[in-house]
């Protein structure tokens, strides 16, 4: 429900947009105020889930996306829609901030590795059938549908989930108050200076540049400072760990841009039915969650540097590939475009990640869990800002509030398709560069892995035969 609803409106903005009579910077607040608001609090609610109970916050996350989603598809103005949606970032870091933790609880060392897959798949399905699902609901019954779709589904799983979940105790936390404020306020600054540079405000956008500067800057000795920080910033004196870490941003800004971006081509210009552009957004991450678990193989026999790179080059010739596209181009040449992006990222994302686990120490896995999650998001937020940036550059947003294009005002909206892929293709390249870092100790890396691999094996082996032998004992009296 969380990872869907991260996707569903992507393909749905061009209508919200042209409903409230606003231009794409106003309107893709919808997006960047949820997914803002999600990656500002949910380090703060995973340890807030320490202290209140892991089941009770996810519980009361689901009645809060319930009553959040109603009144999304409630909303009378595009400003109460960009709240709401905000509202419902938050009940998302909720949900998401405690789930691994609770499927780690419920299901015994032997068939957690199961329980994780199935988890990844679910959250790679959500991304995936989101846009098609929002446009068919576009389509049938309005964009405001979009939203209600999450009330039934919502309902089942506090059903489910109230009736299965045992209550937690609570425990005592540190917290890092400061740092959750200072986080949340430099990201803000940032979005909204690059907003207010797609509005042509360019002197305040400067002065809101300069204070995120100094949020940022006040962040990083905050938590330099911190006893108990939020985010652990000593982790990134680790080259690797930070060349993987801006790779794996790179790549999200690079695909979040696709996803916003596409729709309004698609539509537009190639005047096609949400419902279709929807499933013609699906072929990135349909082709994501098939090759995911291929690649993660891959990487476990040749290492993670040589499909990160190769899977880089992909997305490189992708997005080139895409300069192609015109106003006259089939659903065809920009489906089979897509997936081919979507074999690269999958190429990419699982070495990637594997290389960034493995590279730190056990006791900080979690902290560096955080972190990846955190930087990933943070890329589908700047891809918004980026992407719209992008596009408003070519038109003019007093066209861009038309339904469809044609002539020279499709060209336009065509070159600024244009303009946002060659810079994925800019970004992909510097992922490219820095897959090379510490090639020097890759041996190291793969046998920091194959160690960590067995510490976790010979974990399992103790469980299972301390496991069987209380079965046992049990049996003979």
């Amino acid at each position: 429900m969380v990872p869907i609803n991260a996707s569903i409106t992507n393909v749905s903005l061009p209508q919200i947009a042209e409903f409230f009579m606003v231009n794409v910077a106003t309107a893709e607040w919808v997006l960047t105020s949820y997914l803002i608001m999600f990656i500002g609090l949910v380090l703060f609610f995973a340890r807030f889930g320490d202290f209140y109970g892991h089941e009770r916050l996810f519980l009361w996350g689901l009645i809060g996306f319930v009553i959040s989603s109603l009144l999304c598809s409630l909303s009378p103005s595009i400003t109460a829609l960009i709240i709401f949606r905000g509202l419902q970032g938050v009940t998302a870091s909720m949900i998401l901030s405690v789930s691994m933790v609770i499927i780690e609880k419920s299901f015994p060392l032997r068939y957690l590795g199961k329980a994780m897959g199935i988890y990844s798949v679910a959250i790679a399905a959500g991304l995936a059938f989101g846009p098609a699902i929002g446009g068919i609901m576009n389509g049938l019954f309005g964009w405001r549908s979009i939203f209600l779709i999450n009330i039934p589904v919502g309902i089942l799983a506090f059903g489910i989930c109230y009736f299965t979940l045992k209550r937690g105790e609570s425990n005592e936390v540190q917290w890092d108050i400061p740092g959750t404020i200072l986080q949340f306020t430099y990201l803000f600054l940032i979005i909204y200076a690059l907003n207010l540079i797609e509005s042509s405000n360019y002197t305040t956008a400067a002065i809101m540049g300069l204070f995120a500067v100094m949020a940022f800057v006040i962040f990083v000795h905050t938590e330099l400072k911190s006893k108990n920080p939020i985010i652990e910033l000593k982790l990134f004196k680790n080259k690797v760990f930070s060349a993987f870490n801006a790779c794996l941003h790179l790549n999200y800004i690079c695909m979040y841009m696709m996803l916003f971006a596409m729709p309004f081509y698609l539509q537009k210009v190639l005047h096609l039915s949400s419902s279709i552009s929807g499933m013609v957004l699906t072929a990135s991450p349909i082709v994501m969650m098939f090759m995911a678990t291929v690649s993660g193989s891959l990487s476990d026999r040749v290492g993670s540097r040589i499909p990160v790179f190769f899977g880089s080059v992909i997305c490189i010739a992708a997005m080139l590939l895409m300069t192609q596209i015109t106003v006259s181009s089939s659903v065809i040449d920009v489906f089979w475009r897509l997936a081919l992006l979507g074999l690269g990222t999958a190429l990419f994302q699982a070495p990637a990640n594997k290389t960034l686990m493995s590279t730190l120490s056990h006791k900080n896995a979690g902290m560096a869990s955080g972190i990846i999650a955190t930087v990933r998001d943070m890329g589908m937020v700047f891809a918004v800002c980026y992407a719209g940036l992008l596009i408003n550059s070519a038109i003019s947003s007093q066209l861009m509030l038309q339904n469809q294009l044609f002539s020279g005002a499709a060209v336009d909206l065509t070159t600024g398709i244009h303009r946002v892929v060659l810079f994925g293709a800019i970004l992909s390249t510097l992922m490219a560069l820095l897959s090379f870092t510490g090639v020097k100790n890759k041996k190291k890396v793969i046998s920091d892995y194959g160690d960590a691999v067995k510490h976790r094996k010979s974990i399992f082996e103790e469980r299972t035969k301390k496991y069987l032998e209380n079965i046992l004992n049990s049996a003979s009296k």
